[in-house]
């Protein structure tokens, strides 16, 4: 879209086609990098230049053509690219727009047909407007079209996702986001001459965005417009294993819902957690969060920008963390009930599940660092009591034992405190677990699981699920009552029969 705005501004300046070709490419890379380089902007900006650099050598370019080479290249500098789904999905339906173009085209062509007794010599300008009308949409939804066609066995395969309603979005969002950008960029050109102008270009434009926000919106909306290919129908609790002490769990209720229990720090919640649940055909409306630290938040507006989140269960009124502040200030504008662990005893959970705040951390403890504010919950599932430790250290830990609360659980799925001792004696004694699921990645040393500890709790006869070995972890309940824990990389599952 930037090379084409900057095409039609050079041509109307006059410019020929190989010297605005020359003059693109800075345009179409600097876009790029002003907004991040992201890996499908830069793939982007590759096939762009390497389609348009035929224009510079007096050479008819072929799709086709530029894009076996940006793909050669992208798998000589680095041959996993070819596994990730975004590099399939960009190259496939690049692939399948060359390829079915021409043939999706006749099924609208039709459409692109002039009147057999209007030749297009006499028309006047209103009927060679709308005939060149038909004959754009036509063509956007021959591509469309083929582009859906294309996509679909790579959106079955990693997300378990049909999206048919795209083929006449792509009519109404596609001009619009055009709006969009070439609005931004005039914005820009117009700031350092002429500012009044350019803050009232973004204005007008912010009315484009929301436009098209509830454009998308409507299409999503749309019944059959698009659903999952296989959805996860078990009840079952997964606990994700994730790099630098980044904590998430989601626990799914099969038909009835699901909530994410933290998200992860911002890139694990895109790059792992939300592609697995997707996979999986969970789709998350709730979240609850157990203290303010980044690492847990999952970025703030990223989560429920992912999935149609309504309600989140917040660890403290006030914290430091920009995160933290997202879910608290503009979280409710974006349709989300926010609720306080402190005013907050019981939360209801699919699968006739209860969540119980056991704890909640001062909520105007600003300057207190994250890991001493971590709320405490316990889920009562099924006749199972699982209780979330996440990051608390000891003074948590025995701040709740002085209340002489009922602490017991089967299971404590439990994180670490960065300078605190975790699951102390007298704690482990009041809960009385039956097993230990805790993370234990291998960097920075104080997030790792002391061998000492290891050992300690295994002579209690608590069992260990160390996630340094078995990685994420999925728990569900069999048909006998037994709490099955399976890893990702193990064979074996734990079996827990009931006390």
């Amino acid at each position: 879209m930037v090379g084409s705005i900057g095409w039609l501004f050079l041509s109307w300046l006059g410019v020929p086609r190989r010297w605005a070709v020359i003059a693109l490419l800075p345009l179409i890379f600097g876009y790029s990098w002003i907004t991040g380089n992201s890996a499908p902007a830069v793939r982007s900006a590759w096939m762009a230049a390497v389609f348009l650099g035929a224009f510079v050598f007096r050479r008819k370019p072929d799709l086709l053509n530029a894009l076996g080479a940006v793909l050669l290249a992208a798998m000589l500098w680095d041959g996993r690219l070819l596994f990730q789904a975004g590099v399939q999905l960009s190259y496939g339906v690049v692939a399948a727009i060359a390829i079915g173009t021409a043939w999706a085209s006749r099924a609208f062509s039709w459409m692109a047909k002039p009147d057999p007794f209007l030749p297009e010599s006499i028309m006047n300008r209103g009927q060679a407007f709308l005939l060149d009308l038909r004959r754009r949409i036509a063509q956007s939804l021959a591509v469309s079209l083929a582009a859906a066609i294309g996509s679909a066995p790579l959106t079955i395969l990693h997300f378990g996702l049909v999206t048919p309603v795209s083929i006449l979005a792509g009519l109404v969002l596609i001009p619009l986001v055009f709006v969009l950008l070439t609005a931004a960029l005039v914005s820009v050109a117009l700031s350092p001459v002429l500012p009044p102008a350019a803050r009232a270009v973004n204005q007008a434009n912010g009315w484009v965005a929301n436009l098209s926000v509830r454009s998308a919106e409507f299409f999503a909306a749309i019944p059959g417009g698009h659903f999952q290919t296989r959805r996860e129908t078990r009840p079952m609790l997964i606990v994700y294993d994730l790099d630098y002490g980044a904590g998430a769990a989601c626990f799914s209720g099969g038909k009835d819902g699901a909530v994410l229990i933290d998200c992860g720090d911002r890139q694990s919640f895109r790059q792992r957690v939300t592609p697995s649940l997707r996979s999986l055909g969970i789709e998350p409306d709730s979240a609850v969060l157990t203290h303010p630290d980044g690492n847990h938040l999952g970025g703030g507006s990223t989560v429920w920008q992912a999935f149609p989140i309504r309600q989140a269960l917040l660890p403290v009124e006030l914290a430091r963390s920009p995160s933290h502040r997202q879910w608290l200030r503009e979280a409710p504008a974006a349709g989300v009930r926010t609720l306080q662990a402190a005013e907050t005893k019981t939360l209801a959970f699919p699968d006739d599940a209860t969540l119980e705040v056991l704890h909640a951390p001062d909520p105007k403890a600003v300057n207190t660092l994250a890991d001493d504010r971590v709320a405490l919950y316990r889920l009562h599932w099924q006749g199972w009591r699982i209780l979330f430790t996440s990051d608390a250290g000891m003074g948590t830990e025995l701040r709740l034992l002085d209340k002489g609360l009922d602490l017991s659980a089967d299971v404590i799925i439990a994180g670490r405190h960065r300078g605190d001792l975790t699951l102390c004696d007298r704690f482990l004694d009041a809960v009385h677990p039956m097993a230990i699921l805790a993370s234990n990645p291998p960097y920075p040393d104080s997030e790792r699981i002391p061998p000492d500890a290891a050992a300690y709790w295994k002579s209690r006869g608590i069992q260990l699920v160390d996630q340094a070995v078995t990685g994420g972890v999925t728990l569900t309940i069999d048909d006998h009552g037994r709490l099955v824990i399976t890893g990702y990389l193990t064979r074996e599952p734990l079996v827990l029969s009931p006390r």
